[in-house]
């Protein structure tokens, strides 16, 4: 999956998988379960496995981070705004890395 940024966690927790807090579809390796965070400025899917064990569970969690544009409104539009955005930055970064480059030589 495309996203700006990602983030990654696993470990073990005691407890009940919070299974009402994602939406779980089976996979090829297990079920994993799926959840969309809305903060002010940024949108983050949640990827969440899961092995239960007797007092409780061992996890990996993936996260897919995005820019939050008030004018997008669905995913996909969100994905292409933050492909535009990640293209800009790319440029302008190679353009300001250009001009360091050259005005050493």
């Amino acid at each position: 999956m495309f996203s700006l940024a990602q983030t990654r966690s696993q470990g073990y927790r005691a407890g009940e998988v919070p299974f009402d807090d994602y939406e779980w579809d089976d996979r090829l390796f297990g079920k994993v379960g799926i959840k969309r965070v809305e903060t002010k400025r940024f949108i983050r899917f949640e990827h969440l496995k899961v092995k239960q064990k007797e007092n409780g569970y061992w996890y990996s969690r993936m996260s897919y981070w995005f820019i939050r544009f008030p004018c997008c409104k669905n995913d996909k539009q969100i994905l292409i705004a933050n492909i535009v955005v990640l293209i800009i930055t790319l440029q302008v970064v190679g353009r300001i890395f250009n001009s360091l480059v050259s005005s050493f030589f």
